[in-house]
């Protein structure tokens, strides 16, 4: 319908066939789902819903029993359900529309297709061509007699026409000789009576593609199958686990290569909530189809729930071809027993070496310094204190009196008292 490629074209009245367009759009159902995964395009899902009503947009939701949408950025989602008060279907407008979970078009099952459960008169599939119209940028073409569609090639119209009547149709916008256009898919007209899209229609809706919906002609939703070279993941969150007994943890991820190059390298980010992201560089040799676990560095967050979140990025040191199976994500506790500061004490004395020990620390180094009874900074220095909470200062070289040690871990600052006697 689209390419004017549909059979009854030669119905269109003669007067009108040299306004018929055709927009050169290929539809196709998705071979990658949003997820890389490859599929067949087509949902299947099961409701206890016995209808779906047209102003509750219900039937776009998994929890209200229709189908979460994919992202319009790359995929068209059409809802085939029973909806309810006999409507056929409706759809959302490119204008202004930047709904991710709510941009498509939803068809009543009865209107939709050619067979199967379409019932006549609307069984040629011509509600979806209609549908999809709007969703490209076209408006009715019936609502008064001025120019409510924008399109001058589409005759005044002052009432949508039902039915199939015989041409010519002349209405109270007293359009003669040739009257309205009933035949246009968007009309209300029979699927057996509707044939034509004019060429403004037509540029309009190849407008809506060059600007609101551009994204969609690189999907890579694959119409021809698309393999992607360069796509990487994080499939799996393998720490934080459910469950954290420390503020601080070691995240690990399994990274998956989707793509058909071997990945040579991968960028992994990763943070907890809305805290500042950390990114790690990591070099591998993953060919295709396979998969590895990383280990990042250290990461501290308080107590109480939150969500780890990592995702891939520039595979090969180039851009991802699939960013849809990039991210993961992982609810996880820090139990509230742990001790909501860093603290620090005093361990043992062994000659000149004194130990410290650090509680639940809020980075994985600190920052040190070691301070005489009279203020003057006798050692500075940094420890790593997350793999190894206890660490050791030689003072053999200081003069026996009473010290302190100032440490700042992450956001917590630490203090303790120590003395040097020597016989």
């Amino acid at each position: 319908d689209y390419n004017r490629l549909n059979a009854d074209a030669s119905t269109t009245p003669e007067v009108w066939q040299s306004s018929a367009g055709s927009i050169d759009v290929q539809f196709c159902l998705a071979k990658y789902d949003p997820d890389g995964n490859e599929t067949s395009g087509i949902e299947y899902v099961t409701t206890t819903n016995s209808s779906f009503d047209y102003s509750s947009d219900s039937v776009k939701f998994t929890d209200k029993g229709g189908a979460d949408a994919w992202p319009n950025k790359n995929y068209l989602n059409i809802w085939v359900c029973n909806l309810a008060d006999n409507v056929l279907g409706y759809a959302t407008l490119p204008s202004g529309n930047t709904l991710d979970k709510t941009d498509g078009v939803v068809i009543r099952y009865k209107s939709f297709g050619r067979g199967g459960t379409a019932l006549a008169p609307y069984n040629k599939g011509r509600t979806a061509t209609h549908e999809v119209g709007h969703w490209l940028g076209l408006v009715h073409t019936f609502g008064g007699c001025s120019d409510v569609d924008d399109c001058s090639d589409t005759p005044p119209e002052d009432q949508p026409v039902y039915g199939c009547p015989s041409f010519p149709l002349i209405d109270a916008c007293n359009n003669t000789p040739n009257g309205v256009m009933f035949m246009n898919y968007m009309d209300y007209t029979d699927d057996g009576c509707m044939n034509i899209f004019t060429i403004c229609q037509d540029n309009i809706m190849t407008g809506v593609l060059n600007t609101f919906r551009k994204d969609l002609k690189t999907s890579p939703a694959g119409c021809q199958g698309i393999s992607f070279s360069n796509d990487a993941s994080v499939s799996v969150i393998i720490n934080p686990v459910d469950t954290l007994v420390t503020q601080g943890f070691i995240p690990e991820v399994q990274v998956s290569n989707r793509g058909l190059n071997t990945i040579e390298f991968v960028k992994i980010g990763y943070q907890v909530d809305g805290q500042e992201p950390a990114y790690f560089d990591t070099t591998l040799s993953l060919a295709s189809s396979l998969s590895t676990p990383i280990k990042l560095p250290v990461y501290f967050t308080g107590e109480g729930g939150h969500v780890f979140y990592a995702w891939s990025q520039e595979p090969n040191h180039t851009t991802d071809e699939f960013i849809y199976n990039d991210t993961s994500e992982a609810a996880f506790f820090v139990r509230s027993t742990v001790p909501k500061n860093s603290s620090l004490t005093f361990a043992n004395e062994t000659g000149n070496m004194i130990s410290f020990k650090i509680s639940n620390p809020s980075a994985g180094t600190m920052q040190f310094q070691i301070v005489n009874i009279i203020g003057q900074i006798m050692l500075s220095g940094n420890v790593p204190v997350y793999d190894s909470a206890t660490f050791t200062i030689d003072m053999k070289s200081y003069a026996n009196g009473i010290y302190f040690l100032y440490g700042k871990i992450g956001y917590d600052y630490v203090k303790e008292k120590f003395m040097v006697i020597r016989p």
